[in-house]
Order: C-alpha cells, then structure tokens, then sequence
C-alpha cells in the first residue's frame, strides 16, 4: 500500500511542476584560433541558446514563430530564463579547430511564457481596445457505434461457343422377278450418317464490394472543472473573454451540443446562429474545440489509470463580411493518468484543455490578432 501510494503521489503531485520546468538539450559549437575559457563559455551560451530554440520547434510552428519576437532578449539574459544547466559532452577538434559543447538545460517555461505574452500584439493593445472572445470547449466521449458489414455483389458472364456438323448418305436397290403366275420383288437399301458437336464454354467472373464508414454517436462530457483554468490561459494572452452562457441564446446552445453529440462539425445553420449572436453582441472571435476522451488503459510505467485525449479546435474571426478561419489546431493527443477511470479522464481533459486554448493564443499572436 505505501508503494501504490508512492507511485501515485510521483505520478500526480508534480504535474503542475513538470508543466513549468522542461528540460531541454542543445549543442553550441565554435571555431578558434586559441581555445580560450572565453571561447569555451561562448560555445557553452550558444548551446543553452540551442536548447531554448529546440524546445520552441518541438513546441509547434506558432510557438516557434513567436519566440523569434523575443530570441534576443532571451540570449542577452539567459540566466532569468534557464535554471541549471549539466555539461553532457565537450569535443575539441584541434585539426578544424572547432570546440563543441553538449549541455542539458532546465527551462523556466513559466517565464518565457510570460515574456512572450507580453511581446504579443495583444498584450501591447490597450485594455479597451482588446478583442472579446468567446469559447467553445466540447468534452465527449464515444457512446454508441454502429459498424456496418461490406456489402458484396458477385457477377458471372458465361460464354458458350457450339460448331456442329451433320452429314447423311442414301443408297437403294430395288428388284422384280417373274415365275409363272407369281411375282416376287427385292429390295435392299443402306444409310449412312454421322454427326459431329463441338462446345467451348468460357466463364468470367466479377462483382464489387461497398464499404460504409461506422455510424457513431457521441456523449458529452462536464467542463466545468477546466473553464476557469481555460478563461485563465486566454484573458493571459491579452484577450477579454466572454462566456458563451451569457452570448448565446438556450437554442443555439442546444444545437451545438446536438451537433457535436453527432459528429465532428456544426450544421450550417447552427453555425450561423452562432455567428449572428456573437456578431449582435460584438464578439469578433469564436474558438471551436472538441476533445474526444479514448478508451482508459492501464499505464505502463506507473500501473495507474491512462486515458487519451485527442483535440482539435480552429478560429473564426467574425469581423469581416464573411467569417475567415485565422487559426487552427490539428488534431493532438494528450494522456491523463490518475489512480481511476474518472481521475485520468479528467486529467487528461484539462492538460488537452490548456495545451489547445495555449496554442489557439501563440497562432493568433502569429497572425497579430489584437
């Protein structure tokens, strides 16, 4: 029981941790005439430059983009963004004369993050110049699906070709003989006949066979635990949000629960309810998210409770003539783990939560949403 309890205060208790503090890798490399301790501590800052680098390129292409905004401030004080740094390997290539250096580097995500928002074209906005934003976050998971059999039709062609012959030949003999008062006759006939039949049969056979995609039916999930850390990430990023509740109308809200409880899309006149609503009440921007929690699994590594979650979302900005898709999310899957089906469930709704509702913010910050 003290083990299981171990595990599970390891597994859980630094999360919140884990998500601020990222260790990353990175190699910085020099030339030289003489290797110098000033060259050495070049080659050291230039890789904890890499490694910052490299955690924004696996972050995704908007994070990469934004951290372009504010690359040199976090060279010149590289101390305020990395907390430690380990020297993995060091190579001196005497005969090029270059010096390399590995280094392990734990980030303060927190701070950059921080740093980045601030550079955004948002943040820098007035506060009564930033643009409202409503939300839509839909949680569900699979609750019917219906699997159709492949529908198979089978076809023959048959070809019969038939060469007949037939031949017949007569030949007859007739004879007469008189003998006092009596006449007797003779006759002798002989027939010949053949016949040939010849047949080739020739079968070609064929058909087709139609496939239809599963039916599936969706149950939605409660949010109400992730709204808040979600308002949090967005009105962060320099952006007034506004709840759904208090723009949209009882109906519209039916049918985007109606429609996302049926497939992956909002019917296009749910869609422009939506759009109308928002538009009286002067809401440019509309994000669109759907998570789709798995099957829960067994984790490997800890032997507690996994689920996946998968999220997509995109950004409709509303203040045109027609509404324009700005930014989107492509499909991204996140686990939750947790000591039961519900725990991880839920874990793994809000860490998908905040990954999507972060990177919706860096893709607006990269087009200069404001």
């Amino acid at each position: 029981m003290k083990k299981y309890l171990l595990i599970l205060a390891a597994a859980l208790l630094p999360a919140f941790a884990q998500a601020q503090i990222v260790n990353a890798k990175g190699v910085g490399t020099v030339s030289y005439k003489d290797l110098t301790p000033q060259v050495k501590e070049q080659a050291y800052a230039k890789a904890q430059v890499a490694a910052v680098e490299r955690y924004y390129a696996e972050a995704g292409e908007a994070d990469s983009e934004n951290f372009e905004a504010i690359a040199d401030r976090v060279e010149a004080n590289l101390d305020k963004f990395i907390l430690s740094t380990t020297v993995l390997n060091e190579q001196d290539q005497a005969s090029l004369r270059k010096y390399s250096v590995a280094v392990r580097v734990e980030l303060n995500v927190a701070k950059l993050r921080n740093t980045m928002r601030k550079s955004s074209t948002v943040k820098q906005t007035a506060n009564a110049e930033k643009s409202q934003l409503v939300y839509v976050f839909v949680g569900r998971e699979a609750a019917s699906v219906r699997a159709y059999d492949a529908r198979v039709v089978q076809r023959a062609e048959v070809t019969e070709d038939v060469d007949a012959s037939y031949s017949r030949s007569s030949r007859g003999k007739e004879g007469e003989k008189i003998r006092g008062n009596s006449v007797s006759t003779s006759a002798n006939r002989q027939v010949n006949e053949s016949a040939s039949v010849k047949a080739a049969i020739k079968v070609e056979t064929g058909g087709s066979t139609t496939r239809k995609a599963d039916d599936t039916s969706y149950r939605l999930l409660p949010m109400n635990n992730t709204k808040t850390s979600i308002t949090s990430v967005f009105s962060q990023g320099g952006f007034n949000v506004a709840d759904p509740e208090f723009v949209l109308g009882d109906q519209e809200i039916k049918s985007v629960n109606k429609d996302f409880s049926a497939g992956n899309d909002l019917a296009p006149s749910t869609m422009r309810a939506v759009v109308q609503s928002l538009r009286k009440a002067s809401v440019p921007y509309l994000v669109l998210a759907t998570l789709d929690v798995g099957a829960p699994d067994q984790d490997a590594a800890t032997g507690l409770q996994r689920v996946a979650v998968v999220v997509t979302g995109r950004v409709l900005d509303l203040t045109g003539n027609l509404p324009r898709e700005v930014a989107s999310v492509p499909a991204v899957q996140y686990f939750g783990i947790g000591p039961d089906n519900a725990t991880a469930m839920n874990k793994g709704l809000k860490d998908a939560s905040l990954a999507a509702a972060r990177e919706v913010v860096s893709r607006m910050n990269v087009e200069g949403v404001r």
